[in-house]
């Protein structure tokens, strides 16, 4: 009986034990035909023409599945916007080794691809059209550099796929993945556009298949990101008058009576003197004296007819520093910088001391000082003109060199109540907080750990629109402002750090509309139009200005 009972509890285990064989050997062959199925990771991509990832190349899934509602995160590593292009060669169908001194001096479209990617494919048929467009633009070198590995693509599948297209433009091979590898492509098609001194000047990491999404680009490159960017504000927020007014309302004429601020006036005026273009310095200009100016300030707002009853020490700050370019470039208002200096210094300072407003209707100065208001450079410059200007610049330095937060949040306060001689613990507007930071770069004041901080942010998540002092984002504010990275371009312009002003200028560009069928191409906003404001065009334009 004991004989009997082990063998039976002896087969029921042989059984099991062979029932569990059955499934791992199914489970390893299932495995292998998935696998087989998709044998690289570049193959699943090309199917939902997604990124695509060189052989050997690790990939964050994470950053993967981010990149596809953000396309910036696949522009190539390894160059930036309005840098040179790192030197590069390739081979012409004559076996001449061909790089880029070849083309100096010339407008040149630059494109890579391989004739297997499915991107590609909705790229390349359209180019003999762009090169159409560009025609009409002068004259623009079209180069169609190949992904020549040997495998996926030989010179004779890309030789055969081109003839095809009936472009004007040249073939080249780049056999060794060279030119890849050094600039850092992490997608194809992508496309570099190059001004006459060899720097990027627009580019796309996606296929562009909209005609009038190629041109946008290659006007860009043509006239400047700046100028298309201003073209679209002087059409469409400038009133006849020569006011900039707060929101652009999609396919409506100006309403004249809508709201213009004197900081967009100021902006704008800054921005035409940058540009030594005396005609729209001056039609800004004209609406601020013949629309805002009351005792030689500028009220901070007019709308409906009605000007404010308050002026904004900052933007009165920025009109002053306008006028003083204008004066240096053109001359012909040593009147109106007078005006403004006495009204500054009169109305400008109680007590010593920078206030942000005066109160015209009840005679009354404010009690605070908003530390972004501080501008000290034009601070210096009436602190020449009377010991007043002088006493109340000290006060302001000092106040702003003391508002550092804290070293774990190294951002400044936003005001300080002279009332309560105190700093205030509001949530810092993220804008304000950059432009603080922008007037201590232009004095070589901007303290290590807070360019630690900002680095640190640029390289995460970027910055958010508004924080506590505890350094944590504001409940309903998690989101990225156009304004704020183009003040960090401009910072990053300032201490010289060319990375921190790429990602800035990447962060920038996500909200560029490029679309010349649309009347706000250039413009920064949502794509169906809304949400573009004068702040949001003129910061740009400005941070455009500067590294152009």
């Amino acid at each position: 009986m004991e004989n009997n009972s082990l063998k039976k509890i002896e087969k029921i285990l042989r059984i099991v034990f062979l029932m569990l064989a059955v499934i791992v050997v199914a489970g390893v062959v299932i495995l292998l035909k998935i696998d087989s199925s998709k044998p690289y990771i570049t193959e699943q991509k090309e199917e939902t023409s997604l990124e695509e990832t060189f052989p050997g190349e690790e990939e964050d899934e994470s950053e993967w599945a981010a990149g596809l509602s953000d396309s910036t995160l696949w522009l190539p590593k390894n160059c930036g916007l309005y840098e040179p292009l790192p030197k590069i060669s390739f081979y012409g169908r004559n076996d001449r080794v061909y790089d880029m001194d070849d083309w100096k001096g010339k407008t040149v479209v630059l494109v890579f691809w391989a004739s297997w990617c499915e991107d590609c494919q909705k790229q390349m048929p359209k180019m003999a059209e762009f090169e159409k467009i560009a025609s009409q633009y002068g004259d623009v070198s079209f180069l169609y550099i190949n992904r020549t590995d040997g495998k996926r693509e030989t010179r004779e599948t890309a030789e055969n796929y081109f003839e095809e297209l009936g472009v004007s433009g040249r073939m080249y091979y780049d056999i060794s993945e060279l030119a890849y590898n050094t600039l850092g492509i992490q997608n194809i098609p992508t496309t570099l556009f190059l001004d006459k001194e060899g720097r990027i000047a627009a580019w796309s990491p996606k296929q562009i298949e909209e005609e009038s999404e190629f041109e946008a680009l290659l006007k860009d490159v043509i006239y400047g990101k700046a100028a298309v960017t201003a073209e679209f504000v002087t059409q469409y927020m400038m009133d006849a008058e020569g006011g900039i007014h707060s929101q652009f309302k999609k396919e409506r004429e100006i309403d004249s009576q809508s709201e213009v601020l004197s900081e967009s006036q100021g902006l704008f005026m800054l921005y035409a003197a940058e540009t030594e273009d005396r005609q729209l310095f001056d039609r800004a200009f004209s609406y601020v004296k013949n629309q805002l100016w009351q005792d030689g300030l500028a009220a901070w707002k007019k709308e409906y007819g009605e000007m404010g009853e308050v002026n904004a020490l900052i933007d009165d700050f920025r009109i002053y520093r306008a006028l003083c370019e204008a004066q240096e470039l053109w001359g012909g208002y040593e009147e109106d910088i007078l005006t403004l200096q006495n009204a500054l210094l009169e109305w400008g300072i109680e007590k010593n001391q920078y206030v942000d407003f005066y109160d015209w209707s009840n005679s009354k100065y404010a009690s605070r000082f908003t530390l972004c208001y501080g501008d000290l450079e034009v601070m210096q410059l009436l602190a020449k003109e009377s010991a007043k200007g002088d006493a109340a610049y000290k006060k302001a330095l000092e106040i702003m060199e003391r508002g550092q937060i804290s070293n774990e949040f190294p951002l400044y306060y936003s005001w300080y109540n002279y009332a309560r001689d105190k700093y205030e613990k509001d949530d810092l507007n993220s804008a304000e907080a950059m432009v603080t930071l922008l007037h201590l770069a232009r004095q070589g004041r901007l303290k290590s750990n807070t360019i630690k901080w900002l680095k640190n942010q640029m390289a995460g998540e970027g910055i958010k629109m508004r924080y506590t002092i505890k350094g944590e984002v504001v409940k309903g504010y998690n989101y990225d402002s156009t304004a704020v990275y183009a003040i960090v371009v401009m910072i990053a312009d300032e201490i010289g750090d060319d990375t921190l002003r790429q990602q800035a200028l990447k962060k920038m560009e996500k909200m560029r509309i490029n679309d010349t069928s649309l009347e706000y191409n250039g413009a920064f906003g949502m794509e169906d139009g809304s949400g573009i404001t004068s702040f949001d065009q003129l910061m740009p334009m400005l941070a455009y200005q500067r590294v152009e």
